[in-house]
Order: structure tokens, then C-alpha cells, then sequence
């Protein structure tokens, strides 16, 4: 195992959420970089659309050296969902950087649910739409989500699509029929960003999961963009409780957490940072002629005491 203090940021993040899970379950989708589950008594299997070779052949930016596991589970979660799992039979579940491609995410929180056994936990990690290509798109609302959710659609639609192509400067009004159909089949084939969010707008989500779908999730953990440098992504950790609750109750139970999280997140980061402050304000003295000059001085001064002491002691 790889100790904590050579991990990157992020890694030393991400195991701050992957100690919440312990036992058998499933990754979502996990793309060229699965979550890391370092800690032992950890299993976990793989669901995805491709295998490796396929993958590489829809994603060659990512270059040669980039790595996909092999499912164990090959599926469309679009139009599978998560049908080839039994009810409660999963201890864990990671969606890593997964909702978002997801035509009806809420279908999929339900589904997440169903699957996990009472006390089981998900893992939910997002992009944060303010930092990446999504910047200049608008949130997706929940009232978008609950629409998605009515039509009961497993297939990404042209409207989403070029709403996404717009949104992220992709588009090109000179297009014609053919061209414009390339590009659809395009990229719902890479499968696009059908939402976007950031880490405040999708707790309005999570809690309607609970308050309007009886999902009866805790709020354990959170990770925040802010929490890791030059990062752009947030995450959750729920378990599904081990008993049913009032719906309303659990829902301003997590709206509650969620934001007493926000604070000790915030507060941790401004200790850090002030701890960061003296240690850089140390290492500057340390480096300044005059305290390099007094550290000889003193230095001299304390072998001369103990040079002199030695020659009393001989003396005597």
C-alpha cells in the first residue's frame, strides 16, 4: 500500500472517500481511471459499454498509455441501467464522473438504491461545470431532471446533443443534414456531458431523491473542489439507511449535514492554509544571511562552553 504521504492531492483525497466502502461491489463506468480502493476487504467489479480496445478506438486523445480495466459486466447504462444486478446485493457503489453522461440520472440514484444492500454506500463524484468545457452552460435544473425522469427516455436525444455542441463552442451553424447527423452519432456514441452542475446545484437533486422518490439516503461525507489544488470535481459519499425514515426529516437531515460539511471543509482548508503561511514565513528566515550567521555564532558559542567544560574537568 502506498503510504499517504506519496500520493498526489487528489489520491490522498480520494481515500479519504474510498474508506467508506468495504466488501463487494460495483464501479460504474469507470472509464481509463477507476476509482482507487486501496484498503483491503475491498472487491470491486467493473461495468461498462466498451472493453479497452474499443475504448481507445472512441477516445484517442487520451493516448496510447492510457489504461481501461476490462468489465466484468458489459452494459448500455443508459438502456440497461443496472437490470443485471439483484435488489440488494451490492455493499458498495462508485459512479465516478458517471451522472452526468447519464440520460436520466435520477432513474439512476433509484437504481443505485435498489442494488445496495441497507448500510451500503455510493460514491458519487462530478465534475464541478465551472471548471471544465461546461463553463459556459447553463446548470441543469432539477425540474429539467424531473421531466427526463417522466418521459422515461433511454436514448440521447438530438436536442441534448446540440444544446451540448453549443454550449461548449463545438457548433457549427454551417452544417448541413449530413454533417449535423455525423456529429450527432459522433459524440452520442463518446457520450457527452447530457448534464452539468456544480457542487451546490446538485444537492437540490439528491434531496429530492430522498424527499420525492423515498430514497432514504445519509449524507456521510463530502469532497469539495476547493479541497485538492487546480482540482475540478466534487463528491459524495451516501448510504442508504438501514431502516426507512420520514421522508421530509431525511431530507433537511442531508441539506443539514451538506452544509455543516461546506463549513468544516472550509475551515480545515483555512488552517492548512495558515499552517502552510508559517512554515513558508520558517523556511524564509531560515534562509536569511542573518539567521544562517547566528546559527554559526550559536553553534560556536556552545561548543566553546562544552570545550571549555572538558578542559576544567581535566584540569581538576
Amino acid at each position: 500500500m502506498t503510504a499517504v504521504g506519496q500520493v498526489s492531492g487528489r489520491e490522498h483525497a480520494l481515500r479519504g472517500l474510498a474508506r467508506y466502502v468495504a466488501g463487494n461491489g460495483v464501479e460504474l463506468g469507470p472509464g481509463h481511471a477507476p476509482f482507487p480502493l486501496p484498503f483491503p476487504a475491498t472487491t470491486v467489479r467493473y461495468v461498462d459499454r466498451w472493453k479497452p480496445d474499443e475504448n481507445r478506438q472512441l477516445f484517442p486523445e487520451l493516448g496510447d498509455e492510457a489504461t481501461f480495466p476490462m468489465p466484468d459486466i458489459v452494459a448500455d447504462l443508459n438502456i440497461d441501467r443496472l437490470s443485471m444486478l439483484p435488489d440488494e446485493s451490492q455493499d458498495f457503489v462508485i459512479a465516478s464522473h458517471l451522472l452526468e453522461h447519464l440520460v436520466d440520472p435520477l432513474a439512476h440514484l433509484a437504481e443505485i438504491y435498489r442494488v445496495l444492500r441497507p448500510g451500503g454506500t455510493v460514491i458519487i463524484m462530478l465534475p464541478d461545470r465551472r471548471l471544465t468545457f461546461d463553463r459556459d452552460r447553463a446548470a441543469t435544473t432539477l425540474d429539467h431532471l424531473i421531466d427526463d425522469h417522466a418521459t422515461g427516455s433511454r436514448t440521447v436525444d438530438d436536442n441534448h446533443l446540440e444544446e451540448f455542441l453549443r454550449g461548449t463552442g463545438d457548433w457549427n451553424d454551417a452544417w448541413d443534414s449530413t454533417e449535423r447527423a455525423a456529429q450527432f452519432d459522433r459524440h452520442r456514441e463518446r457520450s457527452i456531458h447530457m448534464h452539468c452542475w456544480t457542487q451546490d446545484e446538485f444537492l437540490p437533486v439528491v434531496r429530492y431523491s430522498v424527499t420525492d422518490m423515498g430514497l432514504s439516503w445519509e449524507l456521510l461525507d463530502a469532497l469539495f473542489y476547493e479541497d485538492v489544488p487546480g482540482s475540478i470535481e466534487f463528491g459524495l459519499v451516501l448510504r442508504r439507511s438501514l431502516g426507512p425514515g420520514e421522508s421530509s426529516a431525511l431530507g433537511r437531515r442531508l441539506e443539514t449535514v451538506w452544509y455543516e460539511l461546506v463549513e468544516n471543509h472550509r475551515r480545515a482548508r483555512g488552517i492548512a492554509g495558515e499552517a502552510a503561511a508559517v512554515r513558508g514565513e520558517l523556511e524564509r528566515i531560515r534562509n536569511h544571511p542573518a539567521f544562517k550567521v547566528a546559527s554559526q555564532l550559536r553553534h560556536r558559542a556552545r561548543t566553546g562552553i562544552h570545550t571549555a567544560a572538558q578542559w576544567r574537568r581535566r584540569s581538576q
